[in-house]
């Protein structure tokens, strides 16, 4: 606009005419503002250098979409430390390391404020969704004091709603029950208040994670994963298995195949206090529970290892890397998204290069389009260095376990992929002992009955769409 034509205005006027004027200009100018204050929290925080580059990309490429991409996304562990504390344990004395793998381990995790291992734990595992459906009703019905469970997804079928009046029936006898689950995985109940008011008008309290409202401050991206099913504080369930039929219903056609442990002892605990801190941080409420875990004479070496936006480091990632540069003969992996971020690749090949026998398990086809793609440069890669690849057949293969020298066993709710690894709350056991790693052995054995070998698939398209989702998997 010309210069007289503005003095004749008012300054109201001139501001709105100035902004209409170089409209395009100033928005612009903002989107790049906007792009360098997000690139400054993006270079604050600490991650892989493929995931870095990729952000940088996307913000910078996108100067509005990026960083609004980022804030619901890119979120990991300095956002979450402003709103959910770090976890802590009470102390508990070390004994003395009876495995060469957990003396290494151990160090580690002592470190970064993990419990240590210990024994007299009595662990039983399953991969029959039947035997899972048994012993949790076994548990809940059995329940005198408190049921505890929190889960990533609670689904409203005929598993879920059974499920529902039972923890009702116990919550009329007086037993506290609390139920603690994931808006986003279970976001069918999320929308269905009425579905638990018989409950909590039994006195049973339901709490959901990280609900809507959290996606405007960068945390609606950190999803809670953990799987805790505590009973009377003594005894737990986990692994991989969700409150819904397809994890819990044999009789169903399209039931899964997942891993489920069952235990009693000192470990107990740890999965206690877990519960309790995610809980206060959802509720605001602090419930006091006691211990009642008590070990188990003769019974299995094992802790609990958390790991997410509220620990300070990747537990996880951290102790699975070192557990596989330690492997010397073989390591067993079960897992439905195989998308391993580049150190766990190169782990792995360069175990393959030691001479160690390395053999993946994975379902024929996932539940998900989007990792069925993205797990093939990762398991093209493993192939040609050596490692046999197997695919589960009859149906969804759900089980996560990593299984080395058959003395040490990982198992629990995290997937060998990005989320688990370095996003997601999620907690697992880790085991050292012969006797339980032998008896998993022999169920992986079982499994593998039922697969075929995997060979990389052939063409320079296909191997174009890998290279995509190579460079896509850091954001997924």
């Amino acid at each position: 606009m010309p210069l007289q034509g503005l003095l004749q205005l008012s300054p109201e006027q001139t501001l709105f005419s100035a902004l209409a004027y170089d409209g395009p200009m100033w928005l612009y100018s903002l989107g790049w503002l906007i792009s360098l204050m997000t690139l400054v929290h993006l270079f604050y925080t600490r991650r892989p250098a493929q995931s870095l580059i990729i952000w940088v990309l996307v913000i910078l490429l996108l100067p509005l979409a990026g960083p609004l991409l980022y804030l619901l996304f890119g979120s990991r562990k300095v956002f979450a430390r402003r709103a959910k504390p770090q976890l802590s344990y009470a102390e508990r004395q070390p004994e003395a390391p009876s495995h060469p793998l957990q003396v290494q381990l151990q160090r580690v995790l002592l470190a970064n404020g993990i419990p240590p291992a210990s024994g007299g734990h009595r662990i039983e595992s399953s991969f029959s969704p039947g035997q899972a459906r048994s012993w949790l009703m076994q548990a809940v019905e059995q329940a005198r004091e408190s049921i505890l469970l929190e889960s990533y997804i609670f689904e409203p079928d005929e598993t879920g709603r059974l499920l529902l009046e039972k923890l009702t029936e116990k919550a009329h006898q007086g037993v506290a029950v609390y139920l603690l689950l994931d808006t986003v995985g279970s976001f069918s109940a999320w929308r269905r208040p009425g579905l638990f008011r018989a409950l909590r008008a039994a006195g049973g309290r339901v709490a959901f994670f990280q609900p809507p409202a959290s996606l405007w401050q960068s945390r609606f991206n950190l999803r809670n994963h953990r799987k805790i099913y505590l009973f009377d504080q003594q005894l737990l369930l986990s692994g991989g298995i969700n409150l819904a039929g397809e994890y819990l219903n044999p009789e169903r056609d399209d039931h899964w195949v997942d891993l489920t442990f069952r235990s009693q002892g000192p470990m107990v605990d740890q999965y206690l206090e877990t519960f309790l801190q995610d809980w206060h941080y959802t509720t605001g409420e602090r419930l006091q529970l006691p211990s009642r875990s008590q070990a188990v004479a003769g019974g299995e070496l094992a802790q609990a290892v958390p790991s997410g936006p509220d620990t300070e480091q990747d537990n996880l990632r951290e102790t699975l890397l070192l557990a596989i540069h330690r492997a010397e003969h073989c390591i067993e992996l079960v897992t439905p998204y195989f998308i391993p971020d580049h150190p766990l690749l190169e782990a792995l090949l360069t175990a393959c290069k030691r001479g160690v026998r390395v053999r993946l398990l994975t379902p024929e086809q996932t539940d998900h389009w989007l990792s069925s793609m993205a797990r093939l440069p990762g398991m093209r890669e493993l192939r040609e260095a050596g490692a046999e690849i197997r695919l589960y057949r009859p149906t969804m293969l759900h089980a996560k376990l990593v299984l080395i020298d058959h003395q040490f066993v990982l198992m629990g709710s995290a997937n060998l992929d990005y989320r688990s690894l370095l996003i997601n709350h999620e907690i697992v056991s880790y085991c050292y002992g012969a006797t339980l790693c032998r008896h998993l052995h022999r169920q992986i054995g079982a499994l593998h009955e039922e697969t075929r070998s995997w060979q990389p698939p052939t063409g320079r398209l296909q191997q174009m769409w890998e290279n995509v989702f190579r460079v896509l998997t850091p954001l997924l």
